[in-house]
């Protein structure tokens, strides 16, 4: 099922001037705005900015019709009617997402124009001409800080940054594209670079966590897990809450267990998998780095292919360590420290953009258990 899509239109004032007839786009997720852009010019005739979702038809992230506020500074047109409560102030609206928002970013970037990839709660990323352009939120904004950091160590593994502002980033554009697609060959040497990075991390956690990288490491693990389960427990059933409050009583000997495996806490990208890797067929490079923080190494493998191979590699980088007995505790704590950074999301974003994860904490609390 695509997009069915109405745009919210206000002028770059914020003036709100009424709503488009449908169109339809590519069933991608609610925040690849490309499409939208791209269809209101086909299919209506109009250059837009999209600022926010506003509201959906479907309670998950895709397909379905949705809503999005976006910004149009044209002649007039025959528009249907407008929602005030679109444009009501919230106190947790991102930047990017208000009339101006982007023109702002753009000419902070130094830039006019460009094209818009995405927008949503979580980010807001356009393409410039050799560079890319990316804001996040306040709760994810060190991303700078450790591609900046990165990029002093190994800098040949991730983008340069060419400029940082609190949340604003401007980064220099990395040739290929993001492997979605890899051969399972390609996946599995990822980890190389991974350990890499965790390798040479692990000497210097003190000081990431001084720059702004948030700690994950046992205590603040625990806290924020419990504070996610309490948040949940009256739609968790009473089976549920006990299991789950088993698994947090557990928690300090799993993380006892993790540091007798011999491998060091580190950074941890936080999502790492292979759409984050951009390749040109000779060099990759690891991206997006807003849900990175200081904890385990073993909690960045998602899915048994670089387990072996990342497994190796931790051998041979430190000698007499167990790293299959850090793959064997894993598994629950991934898990919750999904729950608890999902509900960290929900808490953070204003209520029409809650579909994008509303779901997620209860899923993660019960994956985590089963």
């Amino acid at each position: 099922m695509g997009r069915r899509v109405t745009l919210a239109l206000v002028k770059p004032n914020g003036e709100p001037l009424g709503t488009t007839r449908p169109y339809d786009v590519e069933p991608q997720w609610w925040q690849e705005v490309q499409p939208v852009v791209e269809g209101a010019r086909d299919e209506l005739g109009i250059d837009v900015v999209v600022l926010r979702l506003v509201a959906s038809e479907n309670p998950l992230p895709h397909g379905g019709g949705i809503t999005y506020l976006a910004e149009y500074d044209g002649p007039a047109l025959d528009l249907g009617p407008f929602d005030p409560d679109w444009i009501k102030p919230h106190p947790l609206r991102m930047t990017w997402a208000q009339p101006g928002g982007p023109a702002a970013s753009l000419r902070w970037a130094g830039a006019e124009t460009g094209v818009q990839q995405r927008t949503w709660h979580l980010s807001s990323v356009w393409r410039l001409d050799g560079a890319w352009l990316k804001e996040a939120p306040p709760f994810l904004k060190h991303e700078a800080i450790v591609l900046e950091w990165l990029g002093k160590h190994v800098p040949d593994l991730v983008p340069r940054v060419l400029k940082a502002d609190g949340s604003r980033l401007l980064m220099a554009h990395v040739p290929g594209i993001d492997q979605y697609d890899a051969e399972p060959a390609e996946v599995v040497e990822m980890a190389v670079d991974l350990v890499e990075i965790q390798a040479l991390a692990a000497g210097h956690v003190d000081e990431l966590i001084a720059l702004g990288v948030p700690d994950w490491r046992e205590n603040p693990f625990i806290e924020r897990v419990s504070a996610t389960i309490d948040a949940y427990a009256e739609q968790l059933a009473a089976d549920e809450r006990q299991r789950l409050a088993k698994l947090v009583d557990g928690l300090p000997q799993r993380f006892e267990q993790l540091a007798d495996c011999g491998i060091p806490d580190s950074l941890v990208h936080g999502d790492f998998h292979p759409g984050n890797v951009r390749s040109d067929g000779t060099r990759r490079v690891i991206l997006d780095w807003p849900d990175s923080v200081i904890g385990h190494p073993v909690l960045d493998l998602r899915g048994p292919e670089l387990d072996e191979r990342w497994s190796a590699l931790w051998r041979k980088e430190i000698p007499g360590c167990e790293p299959e007995r850090a793959l064997a505790v894993k598994r629950p704590l991934v898990a919750l420290r999904g729950a608890a950074v999902y509900h960290d999301f929900l808490v953070g974003i204003e209520p029409t953009e809650r579909p994008f994860h509303v779901a997620d904490p209860l899923n993660h609390l019960r994956s985590a258990i089963s």
